[in-house]
């Protein structure tokens, strides 16, 4: 032994065979005799510190393969060979897993708590050891749930999770919210996707009923090449998200010029130093007598866009010209030969020039704006029927088309090209590019009244990838984010998409060694190939030969040729 059997610093315990075994063997049922005992070891657990000593045992039964190694299948107080208890490890699960600590919480926790000695090392690398070990339990939970379901409605999208690493890849049953499956790709195409659905499919032994996406074009490729039968539900948030980029870039051309006017006031660039003189009152400065409208306008300036709800430039534009009138108002009370009258009157000039130069941009947007609430209202209305809703947004769509070409009789949206939101693009533009837009979408935005549940976006699946990042986020510096995200990032959207028993079930009951060492050696793995990827200090930089080799000796070929 390596200590002492009695100590007032330390309970030494010796583990025997389990008493529930009768000294039986656990494979072959025949009797197990002693062997020897190890040199014990001092395990630190939340009660105190424990001297475990094994006993271990072998099979009497030479035909029995227990018989050529030792063993002892009681449970022991240490976890994983290393110095800290069990129990510890299930304390940094439930910590980890209800309470979302991070490292530094449960190490301090730990330390105030249980006076546990603890370095920060090994926190992290316990951590990790949790984080894997529920993954993976997570995953065998998921199958379980849609053997019994019988069936999966697919969600699949990808993140970058930044710098130089392969993004993910996250494919979801959108029924039971479970994470199916977690992909690394450095590129893909629409044949490694439909391989990766042949694995997830041959995986779970059922059938997909469906699809969700957001219309990546790997995705409706892969679809409308393999899965054509499959209906295939277009994400209907992603379809009004672009089509309202659009309107809010258009919204940006009224916001962007109030907002340098304002900016360009007298009243708010005057000199706070420089002192002139104001009848009745004295010397102040300018900034100084206009402080209180300076302090409105800049106010004015800090609204931002409710996504799908509300525009600024809009807001904006209604406000300041209220503003405007109201200090007019104001201004024909006061005496004309006041220096204050006379500032005041500049004022509201500088700000109704802006304002006649967006009138006609702001009127576009104002309609715009009316149109997509009322296309936005029928797609929320569940009271009508696929062909009803359909029917509905063709005539808005067709009014949206006819108001362009009544403004411009060129505009033909069968002719035009698809383009990202933009700031240059005309009103005209953004009307036919909308009308594009619902051409494109409209196979694929009802597919939905295909499925057992009406799910009509992949939203569950994009919310994941942001609540998997918030969480690494609170862990780690934002500069480390990318590197966690790349190797840890697909255990934590299975955590982040499972029931809070599972997360609540005892770690150290699904715990095993070998399962444990494996997806360390993964991690492993994975961290070296990621680090490698952002250490531009070691890399190789000799690629210059590649272009030497596809143009200098490419025509000295030709050369020998002419010759």
């Amino acid at each position: 032994m390596n200590r002492k059997t009695y100590s007032e610093d330390y309970d030494t315990i010796r583990i025997s065979y389990p008493p529930g075994l009768n000294n039986k063997c656990i494979t072959c049922g025949n009797d197990v005799s002693y062997c020897y005992s190890d040199n014990g070891k001092l395990v630190h657990t939340l009660e105190g510190d424990i001297y475990q000593v094994v006993n271990y045992y072998f099979c009497a039964n030479r035909d029995c393969e227990m018989s050529k190694i030792v063993f002892n299948p009681s449970p022991r107080f240490d976890y994983s060979g290393r110095h800290f208890g069990a129990d510890v490890f299930r304390f940094f699960s439930r910590e980890f897993l209800l309470f979302d600590s991070k490292p530094s919480q449960i190490l301090k926790r730990l330390k105030y708590e249980h006076h546990l000695d603890i370095s920060g090392d090994t926190v992290r690398r316990i951590y990790e050891d949790v984080l894997k070990l529920k993954s993976l339990k997570i995953d065998e939970k998921t199958k379980e749930i849609i053997q019994e379901q019988g069936f999966i409605l697919l969600g699949l999208d990808g993140q970058d999770p930044g710098g130089d690493a392969p993004s993910i890849w996250c494919f979801m049953d959108l029924i039971s919210n479970r994470i199916l499956a977690t992909r690394k790709f450095d590129s893909l195409d629409y044949k490694t996707l439909r391989k990766t659905i042949e694995e997830i499919e041959k995986l779970y032994d059922v059938k997909i009923i469906g699809w969700v996406s957001d219309k990546q074009s790997v995705i409706t490729k892969c679809h409308d090449e393999y899965y054509s039968d499959v209906p295939h539900q277009y994400c209907q948030f992603h379809f009004l998200r672009n089509t309202w980029r659009h309107l809010s870039a258009l919204d940006s051309r009224v916001y962007l010029p109030l907002k340098k006017a304002i900016n360009d006031l007298y009243i708010h660039n005057a000199s706070p130093n420089s002192k002139v003189h104001f009848e009745n009152v004295g010397k102040v400065s300018v900034r100084e007598a206009f402080e209180n409208t300076d302090k409105d306008l800049q106010t004015m300036l800090k609204v931002k866009n409710k996504t799908l709800k509300e525009l600024r430039g809009t807001w904006l534009y209604e406000t300041v010209e209220k503003y405007a009138n109201d200090m007019d108002s104001a201004r024909i009370t006061l005496d004309p030969t006041y220096r204050f009258t006379k500032i005041m009157s500049k004022t509201i000039t500088s700000l109704k020039e802006p304002l006649d130069e967006v009138k006609q941009l702001y009127e576009d947007v104002k309609s715009l704006f009316v149109r997509f609430q009322e296309i936005r209202a029928i797609f929320g209305d569940e009271s009508l029927s696929r062909n009803a809703k359909v029917k509905k947004l063709d005539r808005a769509y067709e009014k949206i088309l006819a108001t362009a070409k009544e403004r411009d009789p060129t505009t033909n949206w069968e002719e035009s090209r698809s383009f990202l939101p933009s700031k240059k693009k005309s009103a005209m533009e953004i009307m036919g590019e909308w009308c594009r837009l619902w051409r494109s979408y409209l196979p694929g935005l009802f597919q939905y009244y295909n499925f057992p549940r009406a799910i009509k976006t992949n939203m569950d699946l994009e919310k994941g990838f942001s609540v998997q990042k918030q969480a690494i986020f609170s862990r780690v510096a934002k500069a480390n984010v990318w590197r966690m995200v790349a190797t840890r990032g697909e255990d934590y959207l299975r955590i982040k998409h499972c029931e809070l028993d599972e997360l609540a079930s005892d770690i150290v009951l699904q715990y095993s060694e070998e399962v444990v060492k494996q997806l360390r050696a993964e991690l492993s793995s994975s961290i070296k190939e990621i680090s490698a990827m952002g250490r531009a200090r070691s890399k190789l930089y000799e690629r210059f030969d590649v272009d030497v080799i596809h143009y200098y000796r490419q025509n000295k070929r030709k050369k020998e040729a002419a010759i």
